[in-house]
């Protein structure tokens, strides 16, 4: 099974590296799929975060732009 993988860079040396998580990379192909099709809100791009490489995914209400969400994928240990 594949794992998902993403481009990082890094916000101080703009190096680029590959971050690859230990989470299916189907699974997270499924979730975003369904995100982007829940009406009413706007999805952000898929994104790694590099301290503990769980995957996030940003939800804005585009009727009341001040509600804000954020969708963490994030291995067990």
């Amino acid at each position: 099974m594949e794992n998902y993988k993403s481009d990082y860079y890094n916000p101080e040396t703009f190096e680029k590296l590959e971050i690859e998580t230990k989470i299916p990379v189907n699974l997270v192909n499924e979730i975003n799929q369904t995100l982007n099709n829940i009406e009413g809100y706007m999805i952000t791009p898929t994104m790694i975060n590099p301290e503990d490489n769980s995957v996030v995914f940003g939800i804005m209400d585009m009727t009341d732009r001040t509600l804000k969400y954020k969708l963490s994928i994030t291995p067990s240990n």
